[in-house]
């Protein structure tokens, strides 16, 4: 295999995870609505822990690893805006900075709600129950069952028609049994009088924290799958533009970003034939067209875009469609 061949792979290669990086729709994770199931969390942290953000964080991470959607960041945005206005003061070293103007907006926003966030425990018959801020245990035989259930729900909202253009749910569960003695939500002998540390380091090893995961890979899941259809369908893109430039096998059009318009898309060129307009008021009802070629965008800019174009010459005010 030559160089220059494993060059043009290489090349390839490059391309297409561009074109799939600007293809992918913008979201905007906000943290999740607890206000169902503060009770319960307090009854099982012991204190008053934000739920909220510790999902959204948690849904924050599973989308980015999904790579279905591209998370744009709006909480410390204001910490963003700041980088940007140091970067354009004369302290900073040009070409070096973040450009003011270039911060991403986000098609859609992740909203959420906790519905479900509790403990479900069982004590089989065996002996005298006695508690401790360790966890408690039993005198005499017998087995205690410790569950956590963790229920989401989500909504994808289309930021430009507050539509909602998809929602699911998510049920997470963990469970474990210990003979002798009570299991307890959390391992190592972590729980304390009925609550928990929000900052202990082994959350993730906790039922509860195992019910979190749980729920959370689940919706990010159907997020992924389900969601990421009804975004595309959402925002689907509407090509009507015309030739506005020909030099050889490069063609530029009139429209761009600001229309939908991103590299990698491809599109149909076709050349305006007859008319058929109404006999009695002259409108023109129809245009006939004929294919002509093809139309690979690889370049855009706000109102116009430059593509590849193979097939018949084209020429200025042929139509351009997807």
């Amino acid at each position: 295999m030559s160089k220059q061949f494993i060059g043009k792979l290489l090349i390839f290669a490059a391309l297409a995870g561009s074109v799939q990086a600007q293809s992918k729709r913008s979201v905007t994770v906000e943290a999740f609505d607890y206000s169902t199931v503060m009770t319960a969390a307090q009854a099982i942290f012991g204190t008053q822990v934000d739920l909220g953000t510790g999902i959204s964080a948690l849904m924050t991470s599973r989308i980015t690893q999904d790579g279905k959607f591209t998370v744009v960041e709006r909480r410390k945005v204001a910490n963003i805006m700041k980088e940007q206005d140091f970067g354009a003061s004369n302290r900073v070293k040009k070409g070096t900075g973040a450009r003011i103007g270039q911060i991403r907006g986000a098609d859609f926003s992740l909203m959420g709600d906790i519905v479900v966030f509790g403990r479900d425990d069982r004590r089989n018959s065996g002996g005298l129950a006695i508690g401790t801020r360790a966890g408690g245990g039993m005198i005499g035989g017998g087995s205690s069952t410790g569950k956590a259930v963790v229920v989401l729900a989500y909504r994808l909202v289309d930021n430009e028609s507050s539509e909602v253009v998809a929602s699911g749910e998510a049920r997470g569960e963990s469970q474990r049994t210990s003979k002798g003695g009570a299991a307890g939500f959390f391992t190592g002998g972590a729980l304390v009088g009925g609550g928990f540390s929000s900052t202990a380091s082994n959350f993730g090893q906790t039922i509860i924290g195992e019910a979190v995961m749980d729920a959370v890979s689940k919706l990010s899941a159907d997020l992924s799958g389900r969601g990421a259809d009804a975004a595309a369908s959402a925002k689907a893109i509407e090509v009507d533009a015309r030739v506005a430039d020909v030099a050889g096998t490069s063609i530029t059009i009139n429209a761009g970003s600001s229309a939908g318009l991103v590299s990698g898309m491809k599109l149909t060129v076709y050349r305006k034939g007859k008319e058929i307009k109404d006999p009695t008021t002259g409108e023109v009802l129809d245009v006939q067209t004929e294919r002509i070629g093809e139309l690979l965008i690889t370049s855009v800019r706000e109102k116009i875009a430059t593509g590849t174009y193979s097939g018949a010459p084209a020429k200025t005010g042929d139509v351009v469609r997807n």
